[in-house]
């Protein structure tokens, strides 16, 4: 547990109590000292917790229960607010963002998507520029130190997912490194299964933008049958479509009809806003509308 945090939460409700400062110190500990804690200067002894919960006259243990709620809701609260960022769902988003200004219990991990969420919305929305994004992004994940390591972790890997999606000048370096590091089993996914087809989608995507289509194609069937065998849905008309993209740069017709179609029926599942945008982005792609082509297709296969 991060007792600067949990000593900043309890000031807070030292405030709502309506109890001044001067009392809740008192023969506890100097104002000079308090300040020392709550910054992180000095480390919090678990007696002046009690003494402090003591002064609140509520229970510890219904305290620190009270305090690890509180900061499930804040990660929530951001994971909710870049899900929605993330989808391009701005509107949305709006009072989330609003909701955000006071969170206090966040771990450093969820404070580094919390940073990832506000740069994009503020990217997104045009109130800052693509290389004020980067710029930020990057220092607030100390870029060049993550780029020397040897092992990732999740939070990472994302952050880099999202530079060199959004930064042509690092986008190379990026690529060449997780995919090294994918290569050699040194990205530290855990459990996370979004986060193995995200890295999936990240890789394929460049492999896209390199013209290595054999090698995307390859990957991409990978990707497919990560997703099968999770029964996961995440990313998977990415991986149908960007395959199908490869068939077709190679002139193999069969080969991009078949994906299309794929990519198609895996939309079917999608909401109205995700698929008729997805619709438009082959449209543009391939010139050819989608709808009609699945419904042709499916006339065939019936």
């Amino acid at each position: 547990m991060d007792t600067v945090k949990l000593l900043n939460y309890m000031e807070n409700l030292r405030y709502d109590r309506k109890m001044t400062q001067e009392v809740y110190l008192e023969d506890v500990i100097s104002q000079r000292q308090y300040y020392r804690y709550r910054s992180g200067e000095s480390e919090v002894p678990f007696e002046v917790i009690i003494k402090f919960a003591n002064k609140l006259q509520i229970p510890l243990l219904k305290l620190i229960s009270n305090y690890q709620s509180s900061s499930e809701k804040e990660k929530k609260l951001v994971r909710d607010f870049l899900n929605l960022v993330i989808n391009q769902k701005f509107e949305e988003a709006k009072p989330y963002r609003k909701k955000m200004k006071n969170l206090l219990l966040l771990d450093e991990e969820t404070l580094i998507f919390y940073y990832l969420g506000i740069l994009l919305f503020d990217y997104c929305t045009k109130r800052i520029s693509n290389i004020e994004m980067i710029t930020q992004l990057k220092k607030n994940i100390n870029f060049d130190s993550i780029m020397k390591k040897e092992i990732l972790h999740d939070s990472e890997i994302y952050i880099l997912g999202v530079i060199m999606e959004y930064s042509e000048n690092d986008r190379l370096i990026i690529y060449k490194k997780i995919d090294n590091l994918w290569k050699s089993n040194k990205l530290l996914l855990g459990n996370n299964d979004s986060l193995y087809s995200q890295v999936f989608f990240w890789i394929i995507k460049n492999l896209g933008r390199l013209k290595r289509y054999p090698e995307l194609i390859k990957m991409a069937e990978n990707a497919i049958e990560y997703a099968k065998n999770k029964r996961s849905y995440y990313s998977l008309e990415y991986f149908h479509y960007y395959k199908a993209l490869a068939h077709l740069e190679l002139k193999e017709k069969n080969e991009f009809e078949d994906e299309l179609f794929k990519t198609g029926l895996v939309l079917l599942y999608m909401d109205k806003y995700k698929r008729d945008h997805f619709f438009e982005m082959i449209l543009k792609d391939t010139d050819v509308q989608c709808k009609e082509f699945i419904i042709d297709r499916l006339k065939k296969e019936l």
